[in-house]
């Protein structure tokens, strides 16, 4: 039986007068795949934002490997296991991949970058597991071949994976993946969900943000589907497909 590694319980936020999160429950379980959709508006970008620390919530609790966080900040959460990726691509053009996935190993470094930068103190045994992280993300990602490539030629979609591989090389227990297919085409979304398996069968757990449909069955173990800043419905994506709950707010006739 699989442990729950992320619970959020009764979790809430408002701005001024407007709820845009409602006593909002759910948990993900380790090295499972979860998903978080619905209607614009319905509270999802709010939830990853409360989740990653960039929000402050108004209510509830967020626990991650049975510890509170809500009041820590994202470096923090970063350090404990709790990393996400963006909407938009935010990356450094200048870098080559290699160089920006190891951005992601900074928050569990020992050795300061500025004291690595002027080669005051070295370490070779984390200098070791930092380039094995970094390869394991290179790996994961399917960028490989583009270790020693300038990030500022990549495709689109290669900068969103990247985005994806350095979250990884911060050595996560849980990774927010936010709208991570927005803008790819099909075959694109193929790498994407092959890659999201991969993640998953490594041990760490997933959710996932999005708005493509076909990703979200094909690739959630669970779904939890939000209206009006509240959980409507939780389940496997079969049950999901068939919620009446489900299709009146979200699905449609499409379903």
């Amino acid at each position: 039986m699989q442990s729950d590694i992320l619970e959020v319980v009764g979790l809430c936020k408002s701005f001024g007068g407007v709820q845009a999160l409602r006593d909002l429950s759910f948990s993900i379980r380790e090295g499972e795949v979860l998903g978080l959709i619905g209607p614009n508006g319905s509270g999802k970008s709010t939830t990853v934002n409360l989740l990653s620390g960039s929000l402050p919530p108004t209510g509830g609790q967020i626990r991650l490997g049975g510890h509170r966080v809500e009041a820590l900040s994202q470096w923090d959460r970063v350090a404990m296991g709790l990393t996400r990726t963006y909407q938009t691509a935010s990356v450094f053009p200048e870098f080559t991949v290699r160089q920006h996935v190891m951005l992601g190993c900074e928050a569990h470094r020992k050795v300061s970058p500025l004291a690595q930068a002027f080669r005051l103190k070295r370490d070779k045994s984390e200098e070791d597991r930092v380039q094995q992280k970094v390869a394991q993300a290179l790996k994961l990602t399917g960028l490989e071949a583009e270790a020693d490539t300038v990030v500022g030629v990549l495709s689109a979609a290669q900068q969103r994976f990247l985005m994806i591989a350095t979250a990884l090389a911060s050595n996560p227990r849980v990774i927010l993946l936010d709208e991570p297919a927005a803008g790819m085409i099909s075959h694109e979304r193929e790498t994407l969900s092959g890659m999201i398996r991969r993640i998953r069968d490594t041990g760490i757990s997933v959710l996932v943000i999005e708005h493509h449909m076909a990703l979200i069955m094909e690739v959630c173990d669970r779904i939890v589907v939000l209206n009006f800043g509240a959980s409507i419905a939780q389940g496997t994506p079969a049950q999901i497909r068939e919620n009446p709950a489900v299709i009146d707010a979200y699905l449609g006739e499409a379903a």
